[in-house]
Formats: C-alpha cells, sequence, structure tokens
C-alpha cells in the first residue's frame, strides 16, 4: 500500500478506497462465511441485529455484529493489513475494534440507504473512527455503490431526523451542497476495501440489476474518543419505537 498517499486522500475527501487488499481466495472465505450465517444463523437472530427487505421476497439487507456468532469475522477484523491501515489513518495505535455488519443488496432488490453520516449511530466524541468496508462482489453505479460527499466530514455533525428506514433510523434533514462537496460513487471489485470517516455524509442507491451487491463493514475508533452514553440511551429508545411500530412479520 502506498500509505501516505491513502492517509492523504482519507483526510482530504473524507473517503479512500485500497484496491485488492484482500485476494480472490480470501474473498471466497468470506463469502462462503456470510452464506453459512445466513443459512444457519440468521433465523436465530432477534429483531434489531437483523433487517430485511420489505418484499416478497424478504432478503437480508442488514446484519449487525456478526463477531458474536462466528469467530471468523472477529479473525477478519483483526488482520494485520486493515489494522496497519486504521492505525495510519487514525494516527492510533491503540485504537478499538468496534463490529462488524454486513450491509446487501440482492439483485434487483436492494432499496435505498439515506443520506446520513454513522456519528447518527455511534455517537463518538470527538468523533474520531471510521468505518471499513470489504467489497464481497462488484460494486457499481446501478447496484447501490456507496456514494461519499468529497470533504463533507469536515463539516462536523449535522442536524438529522428520523428516517422511518428499519435499520438506517436516522437521516440528514438537509445534505450538504452539492456543488462544494460532490457525490463520488465508490465502484469497487471484490477484495477492495473502501474507508469512510464517521462523519462523512453518504448513501447509496436501490440496487436495478440481476447482480447481488455484498459488503462488510467493520468499525474503528481512536482512544480519545468515547461513547456519549446520553445520546445513545435516547437513539435507543427511538429504534424501540420504531421496532414496536414495524414489528417483523
Amino acid at each position: 500500500m502506498q500509505t501516505k498517499r491513502i492517509v492523504e486522500q482519507y483526510h482530504e475527501d473524507g473517503f479512500v478506497i485500497v484496491r485488492q487488499l484482500f485476494s480472490a481466495d480470501e474473498i471466497a472465505t468470506l463469502d462462503q462465511h456470510l452464506r453459512d450465517f445466513i443459512s444457519d444463523v440468521v433465523p436465530t437472530l432477534d429483531s434489531g441485529d437483523v433487517y430485511f427487505e420489505d418484499t416478497p421476497n424478504r432478503p437480508v439487507k442488514s446484519i449487525f455484529r456478526l463477531e458474536e456468532h462466528d469467530p471468523y469475522f472477529q479473525q477478519l477484523a483483526d488482520d494485520r493489513r486493515i489494522r496497519d491501515l486504521v492505525t495510519a489513518l487514525l494516527g492510533d495505535a491503540d485504537f478499538t475494534r468496534l463490529s462488524t455488519g454486513f450491509f446487501g443488496k440482492a439483485a434487483g432488490d436492494g432499496s435505498v440507504v439515506p443520506c446520513h453520516q454513522d456519528n447518527a449511530f455511534q455517537f463518538w466524541v470527538p468523533p474520531e473512527a471510521l468505518g471499513v468496508t470489504i467489497a464481497v462482489d462488484a460494486s457499481t453505479v446501478d447496484n447501490g455503490a456507496l456514494i461519499c460527499q468529497q470533504g463533507s466530514h469536515r463539516l462536523g455533525m449535522l442536524p438529522h431526523q428520523p428516517s422511518g428506514v428499519m435499520g438506517f433510523s436516522m437521516q440528514l434533514v438537509e445534505p450538504p451542497d452539492l456543488a462544494a462537496h460532490p457525490e463520488v460513487a465508490l465502484c469497487m471489485n471484490p477484495g477492495d476495501v473502501a474507508v469512510h470517516h464517521i462523519t462523512t455524509v453518504h448513501r447509496s442507491d436501490a440496487n436495478r440489476t440481476d447482480r447481488a451487491r455484498r459488503q462488510l463493514a467493520i468499525g474503528y475508533r481512536s482512544s480519545r474518543a468515547q461513547g456519549d452514553e446520553a445520546a445513545r440511551t435516547a437513539h435507543r429508545a427511538l429504534l424501540a419505537e420504531l421496532h414496536a411500530r414495524n414489528p417483523p412479520p
């Protein structure tokens, strides 16, 4: 990896892609663990740990805390290549690994993710945290690639409101000006890794193709970042209300 260039681009744009961090064989292993997880573990999960698309086929849209059920996902999050990358980007070798999530957009069935900042869900102060996204499938403009706004991480936390979308409970009241902060689709091939800052504004479109778009997302925070427990308590209450209004079938 050209570490200096990667760090500079991350701090300038609020996101960066590292190409081919994982080999085809490693992605095949990840793919199999995901398939086994969805087949064997997902039926046992509680509401709030897994979300499904609200369509007749009900494909899995998102899963949270995979590492609590399969040690493979903890080992992957602790991979030395990722740890070296996160150390360089956070400027902190004592960072903490957070949870691992799955975000899928089934072929022709993956829905829109509203525009948001991750710290609207996580509440780190200061917001020294990031998300590492591993591409399992190709991510394209047409199948719902992650779309980030350049430089939006420097705006700090922006006002959010409830989205009403299960699995993505908050959305921006008003996205930043596109002329000042252009959108960039993070198109990736399997094995590529994208990293975005916790306050980078991002969203994704629906999957309009016959190809699935699956990604694994792992969070990390610096040793300086502490959780805002009051904000987290309020958010948990919001989630409980949302789940009560939209119970799983």
